[in-house]
């Protein structure tokens, strides 16, 4: 009986000294592009209701900021290094500080490298290529995104404990070229860092712990791969981060507004299935120029036109239109689990970082 009593006594310090529940781990699932815009759109194409998506019923939710530090409109690269650095940073910069010259850059701690310097798993994945802007400022620090070489190369020399666990991501053949330039044979250095390749995200198994699916093709089913990882990562007795991008760009509205249900649908079986100290965030890196801007209710949209055409001035009228880029209004960011209670209001987009270190209990160290 002494483990129930324990239990108790655990639950009655808590409750006495008002402290707040840690989360052993987080996941962050990032919608490149996923604005408000685009989730509003998706909510009513996928179901035909406002306010349908799974991200939209979470229960603790902000207003983001997301400019970068040199302009209004972020690109990917300086907002994702926001959401994990906690710093602003110049577009086209992955977790660095730019300094007076070019060569003068001040690497940012990402969280994934506070995980991995205090032992946890981690893991990257996206339906994007490894070394583009959203996953690479979780693990690289350089002065430009288009550094495919370099990046990949800093995958595989991590600043913190062994580096990324588990890898999945896009554009293998690009990763080759890029590397060989640089004089590193791709395939040798995984093999070298202890990855397990395999060509396919869903050709992972359940019992591997150091792993990279890099991978030509177009989009993978998530929810398998993504419930997979967890049950990798889960394995660490001192918890976890996994970052899950997927991509929400709407310039191709219908693909757009699929891919956002795809990544609705992952992040609503991971919220079912995750232990209860799993942290859940759900952020864009920036909002993306589509909107609502018509439609009748009695009728699918998807029976409806769905996009104007760029010189339309008459009916039929148009259920969305796009304008295409980025924009930058706020972005949703959500959360459930412990600590998601720190997220409420207008914050800026390096809040999000400190809402999971927060969350986790850690010290901001450089």
């Amino acid at each position: 009986m002494k483990y129930p009593l324990l239990l108790l006594l655990t639950l009655s310090a808590t409750l006495v000294s008002g402290a707040k529940p840690r989360a052993k781990n987080v996941i962050l699932f990032v919608g490149d592009a996923g604005g408000i815009p685009t989730l509003n759109a998706a909510s009513i194409y996928g179901h035909n209701r406002a306010q349908s998506l799974f991200i939209q019923q979470m229960p603790h939710v902000a207003l983001s900021d997301t400019s970068a530090l040199d302009k209004w409109v972020t690109d990917s690269a300086a907002g994702m290094t926001a959401i994990v650095t906690g710093h602003k940073t110049n577009n086209a910069m992955l977790s660095v500080l730019p300094g007076t010259t070019a060569e003068d850059l001040r690497p940012l701690k990402t969280i994934l490298e506070y995980a991995e310097e205090r032992g946890l798993s981690t893991g990257v994945m996206t339906n994007m290529p490894i070394w583009d802007a959203t996953p690479a400022a979780c693990y690289a620090h350089v002065g430009a995104r288009s550094m495919a070489g370099e990046i990949f190369g800093q995958l595989l020399q991590p600043r913190f404990g062994d580096g990324v666990d588990v890898v999945i991501g896009r554009d293998w053949k690009k990763v080759v070229e890029a590397s060989a330039k640089l004089g590193l044979d791709a395939a040798a250095a995984l093999a070298k860092a202890g990855y397990q390749f395999y060509d396919a995200p869903t050709a992972i198994p359940a019992d591997a712990t150091r792993v990279a699916s890099i991978y030509d093709g177009g989009d993978f089913t998530p929810a398998p791969v993504v419930a997979n990882v967890l049950q990798i990562l889960g394995r660490n007795p001192k918890g976890f981060f996994l970052m899950v991008e997927w991509d929400m760009h709407t310039d191709n509205l219908e693909k757009g507004l699929k891919r956002v249900l795809t990544m609705d649908d992952m992040i609503r079986q991971v919220a079912a299935a995750a232990p209860p100290d799993t942290l859940i965030v759900y952020a864009a890196d920036h909002s993306f120029g589509a909107s609502l801007v018509g439609g009748l209710k009695d009728k699918p949209v998807t029976e409806q036109l769905l996009v104007a055409a760029p010189d339309q001035k008459s009916p039929p009228w148009p259920v969305y239109r796009v304008n295409g880029g980025h924009t930058g209004e706020e972005i949703l960011v959500a959360a459930q689990g412990p600590g998601a209670e720190r997220l409420h209001g207008f914050i800026p987009n390096t809040g999000i970082f400190h809402v999971m270190m927060g969350a986790y209990g850690w010290p901001e160290t450089p």
